[in-house]
C-alpha cells in the first residue's frame, strides 16, 4: 500500500472518530441519506454526460448497499445492546456511517469532475479526497531538496 493511501485510510478514520464523538447518529443518518441520494443524482447525470443509458442494475445496486449499511447497523445494535453497551452501540454506528458518507462524498466528486471538468475548485477538492493532493505535497518536497 502506498503511503498516501495509509495516510487517506488514516485521516479518513480520525475523522470519522471525531464526527462520531461531537454529531448524534441522527445527524450521521441524515448526512448518509443526503449523500447517497446525491450520489445516485450526480452518477444518473454523469452517465447522461457520458452517453451511457440509464442502468438499473447500478441503481438497484446503489439500494442493496444502503440495505447492507441498515442491516450492519442493525445487527452492531443487536449485538451491543444486548450486553447493555447502548453508547457502544451509537459510536460505533455513527463512526460507520461517517465512513460511509466519505465514500459517497468523494463519488459524488468524481462524477461532479466528469461532468464540470474545467471547474477547478471541484477538481480540488476530488484532488484532495483521493489523496491526489498528498502526491503533490510530497512532490513539493521532494523538488525543493527534501528526502528522496
Amino acid at each position: 500500500m502506498k503511503m498516501e493511501e495509509w495516510i487517506k485510510q488514516l485521516w479518513t478514520w480520525l475523522l470519522a472518530l471525531i464526527l462520531a464523538a461531537f454529531q448524534p447518529l441522527s445527524v450521521a443518518i441524515l448526512v448518509l441519506m443526503a449523500v447517497w441520494t446525491l450520489n445516485i443524482v450526480m452518477g444518473i447525470s454523469a452517465d447522461k454526460n457520458n452517453k451511457q443509458d440509464f442502468n438499473l442494475k447500478k441503481a438497484l445496486t446503489a439500494a442493496k448497499q444502503l440495505g447492507f449499511i441498515f442491516a450492519v447497523l442493525f445487527v452492531i445494535s443487536l449485538a451491543t445492546t444486548g450486553y447493555n453497551e447502548r453508547e457502544l452501540a451509537f459510536t460505533i454506528a455513527k463512526w460507520g456511517t461517517w465512513v460511509v458518507s466519505y465514500f459517497y462524498v468523494t463519488n459524488i466528486f468524481r462524477n461532479a469532475n466528469s461532468l464540470w471538468p474545467g471547474n477547478k475548485a471541484i477538481a480540488f477538492v476530488y484532488s484532495f479526497l483521493t489523496t491526489e493532493a498528498f502526491g503533490y505535497i510530497k512532490g513539493f518536497f521532494k523538488m525543493k531538496g527534501g528526502a528522496q
